[in-house]
C-alpha cells in the first residue's frame, strides 16, 4: 500500500471503478486524503455473484443496519423487509432469518455484549425498539423464524434511527428516535412498556431533547432535535454522544444527567460536556440551516468513537465525514465567553457610531 498511486483529492473515479451497479447520480465529488487511503486494507474479494448469492438472498429490501459481535465472527443486518439476518463472517453464509414482527423498516440492529451473542435488538420505523432471545430459535436452521421478542418497547413516537449498548452490561440498551428523545431500556425493569399515546407512564426518557434544536450555538434551543445517532464511548461509557437534526454533535457525560423521567412534560435539554461541529460549517450555520420553509438542510446522519474513545467521527447528510478529537470541540464555557465578547465588541461600535 506505500505504493499507493492515489493522490490527495478527488477519488470519485476509485469508488465509481467499484461500483457493482450504479443506479444512482454520482457526480458528487469526494474528497480524501492519500493518508487515509494507505490505511485501508482490502480483507478479501468477492465475485459479484456470490455477492448477490449471499446478500441478495438474504435480504428481499434495502439493508439499513450492520453491526459486529464482541469478536467479529458474526454480523447482524436489518433491513427495509423487517427481518434481521446472523451471518457467519468466516463462512460467509447465513446462519439464522428472523421475521421480527416490526411493521416498517428496520433501521438499527445490536448484538447485546456478555450474552454469548444470544440477545439481539432491533428498532424501527415503527417506533418500536424489539430484544430477541436467539436461543430460542430451536436451531433448525436459517429459515427458523419463529422467534417472539423477549421484550418489546413502544415507547417512543417517532423512527427509532440507532440502538446503542455498554460493553460489559448485557441489561440495557439505548434508543435513539426522531420524536427527541434517548431512552433507557433496562431489561431488569420491564420486559414491555405502555404503548405512546397511553395514559400510563414510561419513566425511561434519558435524554429530553424535543426542544434541544440549535440555529447556532448562540441561538436558544427551541425546537425538537430529531435524533439520527447515538453511540457510547468504549473505553469511557460515562459518556454520550449524540446527533441529529441540526448541526452540532453533543456530548454527554452520563454520571451529570439526572434519573430517566417520564414523557408526559417536556424538560429542558440537560448541560452537555461538549459540542462537535467543524469551524468552517459553524460560521455558515445560518445560511445552511432552516433555508427551507423552517426546516432544517443541514443535520448529523451519523455520530461514533473511536475505538480508543479519543476521537468522534461525525458524517452529514449533504456534507463531508469528519474525524475530531474528543477534546477539542466547542466547549459551551467558551463559546458563551466568545458569544460575551462578540457582544460587547458590537456595543462598542454602536457607542462609536451613535
Amino acid at each position: 500500500m506505500d505504493d499507493c498511486g492515489f493522490h490527495d483529492g478527488n477519488f470519485h473515479n476509485l469508488l465509481e471503478s467499484r461500483c457493482l451497479d450504479v443506479r444512482h447520480d454520482n457526480a458528487r465529488e469526494f474528497q480524501m486524503h492519500s493518508s487515509l487511503i494507505r490505511r485501508l486494507s482490502q480483507d478479501g474479494e468477492m465475485e459479484p455473484s456470490c455477492i448477490f448469492l449471499v446478500f441478495g438472498q438474504g435480504h428481499q429490501g434495502c439493508v439499513n443496519a450492520i453491526a459486529w459481535n464482541s469478536n467479529g465472527s458474526l454480523l447482524i443486518s436489518g433491513s427495509d423487509d423487517t427481518r434481521m439476518n446472523i451471518w457467519s463472517y468466516v463462512g460467509r453464509k447465513l446462519l439464522l432469518s428472523i421475521d421480527t414482527g416490526h411493521s416498517a423498516n428496520i433501521f438499527c440492529t445490536k448484538f447485546i455484549p456478555e450474552t454469548s451473542d444470544e440477545l439481539v435488538v432491533s428498532g424501527a420505523g415503527d417506533a418500536e425498539v424489539r430484544l430477541f432471545n436467539l436461543s430460542r430459535s430451536g436451531g433448525r436452521g436459517p429459515d427458523d423464524t419463529g422467534i417472539v421478542p423477549s421484550a418489546l418497547y413502544q415507547c417512543h413516537t417517532r423512527r427509532v434511527k440507532k440502538l446503542a449498548v455498554e460493553i460489559g452490561n448485557p441489561n440495557v440498551v439505548w434508543s435513539a428516535s426522531e420524536d427527541g428523545t434517548l431512552r433507557q431500556h433496562d431489561f431488569r425493569e420491564c420486559a414491555s412498556c405502555p404503548a405512546a399515546g397511553s395514559s400510563q407512564e414510561c419513566r425511561n426518557i434519558l435524554l429530553d431533547l424535543r426542544s434541544g434544536a440549535k440555529r447556532s450555538l448562540a441561538d436558544p434551543p427551541k425546537q425538537v432535535l430529531g435524533l439520527k445517532s447515538c453511540d457510547i464511548s468504549t473505553t469511557r461509557p460515562h459518556l454520550l454522544l449524540v446527533g441529529g437534526s441540526d448541526a452540532f454533535a453533543r456530548l454527554y457525560d452520563r454520571r451529570m444527567l439526572p434519573p430517566p423521567t417520564s414523557c408526559q412534560k417536556r424538560t429542558s435539554p440537560p448541560p452537555c460536556v461538549n459540542y462537535f461541529c467543524p469551524m468552517h460549517l459553524s460560521e455558515r450555520i445560518e445560511t445552511f440551516n432552516f433555508s427551507f420553509q423552517g426546516r432544517s438542510s443541514l443535520h448529523l446522519t451519523h455520530v461514533t468513537f473511536s475505538p480508543s474513545g479519543d476521537e468522534v467521527l461525525i458524517s452529514y447528510s449533504g456534507e463531508h465525514v469528519y474525524l475530531m478529537n474528543v477534546n477539542d470541540g466547542m466547549l459551551p464555557q467558551f463559546w458563551d465567553r466568545l458569544l460575551q465578547f462578540v457582544d460587547l465588541v458590537k456595543f462598542k461600535i454602536a457607542e462609536i457610531t451613535s
